[in-house]
């Protein structure tokens, strides 16, 4: 009789203890200590048992590594692709193969990155007469689709600058000449300048496709080409929603 109770006891006691927590792969990036963690900007693309997921990471103050849990409702990624841009430096491209327990320790070293003067002006001006407007250069980078390995949905964005410009108009912002986009390939490899206006209080849209006017600096989709230099007073308009 009391081995019996013995078994149920140690049957009992089993049933209760808490079970080990399933370990997921992550990938930690760490950073160089000049550069403030709420600058960098992550966008990855996992690959697993669901298919594919992409996101961005979200941009924390304070930090020396930036964890990425590489899992998806439970379901352990077997790779991870990402894309780093922080300011000052190239924009890095990781592609890493995981197992279920992978805890990967990855280096974001930074390439310093040259940069070009934009002087523009918006016309007309009176898009910018609001003392809160505000300029934004964000870099469009279609290119990441292939990367990724898909072949549709958003294109992966980095923001490069946000300037107030003066009333008239005119504003002169320093944007980042990746090594990648220089010379004529930045058309052939995807990527161009998006410049927007938007109320800084609100963030409401002013004008969402700003365009040159110069045929030869308008992208294909109302945005910028990507050049080594660009003319003093090239003229922004308002392209369509």
């Amino acid at each position: 009789m009391f081995a019996i109770l013995a078994i149920v006891a140690l049957q009992s006691w089993a049933s209760e203890t808490p079970s080990s927590p399933t370990i997921y792969p992550s990938v930690s990036l760490s950073l160089p200590g000049n550069i403030p963690s709420e600058s960098v900007q992550i966008a990855y693309y996992l690959v697993g048992p669901f298919g594919g997921y992409g996101a961005y990471v979200e941009q924390r103050v304070g930090l020396h590594f930036v964890e990425i849990p590489a899992s998806l409702e439970d379901r352990p990624a077997t790779e991870i692709r990402m894309i780093v841009y922080a300011p000052g430096c190239e924009i890095q491209t990781f592609a890493i193969h995981l197992t279920d327990s992978s805890k990967v320790n990855q280096d974001f070293q930074c390439e310093p990155v040259r940069s070009v003067m934009l002087w523009g002006e918006i016309v007309p001006e009176e898009l910018v007469r609001d003392k809160n407007t505000e300029l934004i250069v964000t870099y469009m980078a279609f290119w990441a689709h292939q990367f990724f390995g898909i072949v549709d949905g958003p294109v992966t964005g980095f923001r490069l600058a946000t300037v107030p410009p003066n009333p008239n108009g005119t504003f002169l912002v320093e944007v980042p000449q990746f090594s990648a986009d220089s010379g004529r390939s930045s058309s052939q490899r995807g990527a161009s300048l998006f410049l927007m206006l938007r109320d800084s209080k609100t963030w409401n849209p002013i004008a969402e496709n700003l365009e040159p006017e110069l045929p030869e600096f308008r992208f294909e989709v109302h945005s910028l080409r990507i050049r080594p230099y660009y003319p003093s007073g090239l003229k922004f308009t308002a392209g369509p929603f």
